[in-house]
């Protein structure tokens, strides 16, 4: 296919016919729709492995629900395919009017969610391949979670609905060291959910950072950027405080961090043991993609700050 025909080609992927096709909504497509409501992007091979169907028959109807308006295609992700050799899952976003649909009929769209369409839209390619890297966690996570039916997953929607004020987003913030005074600094991390023990009535929550190793682990020339270091620092202070409890109205939280290599988890260890005065902390868990890969997020061994192995469930 030479460059003109690919380019004719990538622009009908991204370009609506005049015409779409007739659409008679299902409850496949109720349940793509709320899934990217969860997800706010996500390819559709993600969706059809949560859809658990037939593969062409999920991709048949995103093709009708995107054709009518109901979901949007990023147009950025159409630069990872030209420089990308092979098929890709075409990545979707909920459209307002998808969002319109839950909303009459009972499923809760958030404001946050309404507002992140508009920037979806526009979004660059590396937002979207974080996008679709946060949604592939929450796959697995959702996936694993049928296998136990002694567990509910709690979802970021149950948890701020009992939030003891209102919220737009989770986040939290602190005052923190840095350079020899105090700044405020803040995490906004890149997923929320809890694990309830059904036997017990125990509850564990968890927020979740996927790192893709484009960030210093610690303050690299200019301490005011953006580095890891200070992600964890924030989280630690904010635990003190009790932040989680005050904001979010849950007792506890660990933080998952997904990350690129082995050798990225022991310098984020090092990192948060120099933040600790060298004792570590429990509340950082860490694993490479690799080996989250070759499992799932309940039954993988996770690393904690203090290089203990544990699963999310102990």
């Amino acid at each position: 296919m030479n460059d003109m025909t690919s380019s004719q080609a990538r622009g009908r992927l991204f370009t609506r016919p005049e015409t779409p096709r007739e659409i008679s909504i299902t409850d496949r497509h109720v349940g793509l729709l709320k899934n990217l409501a969860r997800l706010r992007l996500s390819s559709s091979a993600q969706l059809a492995i949560l859809d658990g169907g037939s593969a062409q028959k999920v991709e048949r109807a995103l093709l009708a629900l995107w054709e009518n308006g109901y979901i949007e295609r990023p147009t950025a992700q159409a630069a990872t395919r030209r420089v990308e050799p092979g098929s890709r899952s075409l990545v979707y976003g909920l459209s307002r009017k998808g969002a319109g649909y839950l909303r009459r009929h009972g499923f809760d769209v958030s404001r946050p969610l309404l507002d992140g369409i508009d920037k979806q839209n526009v979004a660059g390619w590396r937002f979207i391949a974080h996008s679709v890297g946060v949604a592939n966690f929450f796959v697995q996570l959702q996936l694993a979670i049928r296998q136990r039916p002694d567990l509910q997953l709690l979802e970021r929607a149950d948890i701020l609905d009992d939030a003891p004020k209102a919220l737009q987003r989770v986040k939290l913030d602190a005052r923190i060291p840095i350079g020899g005074s105090y700044r405020r600094c803040a995490v906004i991390p890149d997923g929320l959910f809890g694990l309830r023990f059904l036997a017990e009535g125990e509850e564990s929550y968890f927020m979740y950072e996927k790192d893709r190793g484009e960030m210093p682990v610690t303050r690299y020339r200019n301490q005011y950027g953006t580095y890891f270091a200070k992600k964890m620092a924030t989280y630690l202070e904010a635990s003190r405080q009790q932040k989680h409890v005050s904001e979010f109205g849950i007792p506890n939280f660990r933080v998952l961090v997904e990350t690129t290599t082995m050798e990225r988890i022991g310098q984020m260890i090092d990192a948060q043991r120099e933040l600790t005065d060298g004792r570590g902390s429990n509340i950082f868990l860490f694993v490479d993609e690799q080996t989250l890969a070759q499992s799932d997020p309940l039954s993988v061994a996770w690393i904690s700050g203090k290089r203990d192995t544990v699963k999310i469930t102990d």
